[in-house]
């Protein structure tokens, strides 16, 4: 084969290596990381307190120290005051106060309310009540884990537990989601916007230009996403003017690191950056999960990426009057000159070495272009006024940034419940139904409550998912118990394990907690089934997307059908590889498991390639809305279905995410009831899918048939060169 023939041919398989290559390590991180990361929470060297004098609080904070795993790192207080300071300063993450201690520092504070005395027995009940102090704001699933760390303390003590807030998060952002969602908008703005204008406009990451840009950039984007945020959403309110600075920082830090990147890694640099910004940053910023219940490494991370300083300076600054903000504003603003300098150092070097062997051309050593902004090739035509270049550039992060934020944080950031289906079970039809009613009144819209008659009914409900719980009144004499299912959704367990138990403990009732379909130590938190979808469902958008820029021939569906279906299963098997043998996130199930997946693969891959025969890699915007920004809170799978606003309840059983998510959750804790209408809706969107790729294909090749057919040039080209027949059959 002649050098001229191997030339296009390496060429292609470079491409084609591409299109694959690319979307396989981007999924591998991202499902390798979140999963390693937050598949199994569990509490190491918590700081907890507890305020206190004598042995009893001697002894506490010794259980508390030697607990397998060392899950606490205890200190001992002796003041609850001091326990406050150090939970509003975030040195601690809570505090049990022991009751029948005196404390004269505390004493003399008359000025507190019952729920805040300085006095650690005020309850009033002869020494009876420990309290349980938190400050939720600094992570609402951190007070879940102080609380099932502290109360068993409390319980081997006799005493029971009053809970306690220094620092609550509001009533519209009950879960923390503002911070975190201002906080990855401000990473999608910086990286994103780099790595768009690093290919459609290489020039603006000259520094003399990246620069201002980059500023103008992140004022912009800072106010949209506080806009969002707060007036629009509502998670946050007040504190602007620093809430807009922060998030400026962070944008512009993360613009200018970005830009560096590209300068070491090219195109590709949206891998490390993405990795850095978002796959690490995530689990180490303390937002999510509490880093205290993360492996080692993400609390190193917590003091050094970008994103944990951006979440928890908003954190600091809008919920604990600013305290600890600068550390972390410190942190992004080491980023930025870092970014800066480096940047400014590698373009001076690769400037030195082009004037070293410069041959005229006027190529420029930063961005690779020549004088007229494409990388050494002469002008097409006249290119459009710079400003209208900007706003096309922008488009597209701009977008991105405000659906993301927009839907996510709309759909989770208030998770409460809204007619989330129970049950009350009582011996006879009359005292079930007016046990119903009685709570339907205290309990108002937030429950549909339904009365049962039989236990075995209620269990069987819940493991249809036909309810989320149920509460069977005692007998004379015993426990009432409390049904729920951890493995379909932990959530709406809680919700239900905590109103039906607030109801029991007025009622003066004891209490047994029934799990149906516990969650398994590998799968402590009940997420690792949206894990699995958000990989499968990025497997199959971003590899067309991809093919639409570079392989455009492979959407043809006589080649995209055997492509896709090998895609499909190589993914498929990928992630349940990394997600159960390699991570341990899930045991068994493997061939549901690498079925369910690669029909996810090819259905997502199938709806992409729809959209992008007319977008192209534009196609992205409208896929991960309706696949990612849509799908996930509507998954079931973050937050309980029954507790996202009514829009996204009603596209629970539209959308291909809660199908998947849906399907996996059967087949790992439920033994694959109720898999067929989760299928039946990934087979319609494939189904459907497949039908427009046919027909936008025949439309495609019928539309070029007619223009060859009036083309005479086209004619005579089709025309075979005389004897070349002959040629051929010898």
């Amino acid at each position: 084969m002649s050098e001229a023939g191997a030339t296009p041919r390496a060429a292609k398989a470079a491409r084609y290596g591409f299109v694959f290559a690319f979307p396989f390590v981007m999924v591998m991180l991202l499902v390798g990381i979140y999963v390693s990361a937050m598949h199994a929470p569990k509490p190491h060297e918590l700081p907890v307190a507890v305020v206190g004098s004598g042995a009893q609080a001697e002894r506490s904070v010794a259980a508390l120290d030697a607990a397998d795993g060392s899950p606490a790192d205890a200190r001992l207080l002796r003041s609850v005051d001091e326990a406050k300071r150090q939970l509003h300063d975030r040195e601690i993450a809570g505090a049990l106060v022991l009751p029948n201690n005196s404390d004269s520092s505390d004493s003399s504070d008359s000025s507190d309310s019952s729920d805040n005395s300085g006095n650690p027995d005020s309850d009033g009940n002869g020494g009876t009540t420990a309290q349980l102090w938190t400050a939720q704001a600094a992570g609402a699933s951190q007070t879940m884990t102080v609380s099932q760390l502290l109360t068993p303390v409390a319980a081997a003590s006799q005493l029971t537990v009053e809970a306690h807030d220094v620092a609550p998060l509001p009533q519209d952002d009950q879960s923390g989601m503002g911070v975190l969602y201002l906080s990855v908008g401000a990473m999608l703005a910086g990286y994103m916007a780099v790595t768009v204008a690093s290919s459609g406009m290489p020039r603006l990451l000259r520094l003399k230009k990246l620069v201002p840009v980059l500023a103008g950039w992140s004022a912009l984007m800072s106010v949209v996403i506080w806009t969002l945020a707060g007036p629009v959403i509502g998670a946050v309110s007040g504190h602007a003017p620093e809430v807009l600075g922060t998030a400026f920082l962070g944008i512009f830090a993360v613009g200018l690191t970005q830009a560096f990147l590209t300068r070491l890694f090219g195109p590709i640099a949206v891998i490390p950056g993405i990795t850095l910004f978002m796959f690490l940053g995530v689990p180490a910023s303390n937002l999510a999960l509490s880093i205290h219940t993360m492996p080692g490494f993400f609390g190193f991370l917590h003091h050094v990426l970008p994103l944990p300083a951006v979440g928890e300076a908003l954190r600091a600054i809008v919920y604990f009057d600013g305290d600890g903000a600068g550390v972390h504003l410190l942190t992004l603003g080491i980023w930025a000159l870092a970014a800066l300098l480096l940047t400014a150092g590698v373009d001076l070097l690769k400037r030195r070495k082009a004037e070293g062997r410069t041959d005229g051309t006027g190529t420029d050593a930063a961005t690779g272009e020549d004088a007229a902004g494409t990388p050494g090739a002469p002008a097409a035509r006249k290119a459009p006024h710079p400003a209208v270049q900007y706003v096309m550039l922008g488009a597209f992060p701009f977008l991105m940034v405000v659906l993301m934020v927009g839907l996510m944080l709309s759909g989770m950031h208030k998770p409460l419940p809204r007619d989330l289906p129970v049950a009350v079970v009582a011996d006879s039809a009359q005292a079930a139904e007016q046990t119903a009613q009685g709570l339907e009144k205290s309990l108002g819209s937030s429950f549909d409550i339904r009365p049962l008659t039989s236990a075995d009914e209620a269990k069987r409900q819940i493991r249809d998912r036909g309810i989320a719980g149920a509460y069977v009144l005692p007998a004379p004499g015993e426990k009432a118990q409390i049904l729920s299912a951890g493995g379909a959704g932990m959530s709406q367990q809680q919700v239900v394990q905590r109103t039906f138990g607030q109801i029991a403990a007025q009622q003066g009732v004891r209490t047994e907690n029934v799990d149906l379909a516990p969650l398994p130590a590998h799968d402590g938190m009940g997420t690792v089934t949206l894990y699995l979808a958000i990989g499968f469902t990025m497997s199959g958008f971003i590899v067309v997307t991809i093919m639409s820029a570079a392989a455009r021939e492979l959407l043809r569906v006589r080649r995209l059908l055997p492509v896709l279906a090998g895609w499909a299963v190589l993914m498929a098997t990928a992630v349940w590889l990394l997600a159960g043998p390699v991570i341990g996130a899930v045991h068994g199930h493997a061939w549901q498991i690498l079925g369910l997946g690669a029909l996810m693969v090819f259905t997502v891959s199938l709806v992409t390639a729809v959209f992008a025969r007319f977008l192209g890699p534009l196609a992205v915007i409208p896929v991960v809305t309706l696949m990612m920004f849509l799908g996930v809170p509507a998954s079931n799978g973050g937050v309980a279905l029954h507790m996202v606003p009514g829009f996204f309840q009603a596209l629970h059983g539209v959308l291909p995410l809660p199908a998947v998510v849906e399907a996996i959750r059967s087949v790992l804790y439920f033994g694959a009831d109720g898999i067929g209408g989760h299928l039946g809706t990934l087979a319609l969107w494939g189904g459907a899918a497949l039908v427009l790729n046919v027909a936008l294909d025949l439309f495609q090749h019928r539309r070029d048939r007619d223009k060859d057919l009036t083309d005479p040039a086209a004619l005579v080209a089709a025309e075979p060169a005389p004897g070349a027949n002959a040629e051929a059959l010898r």
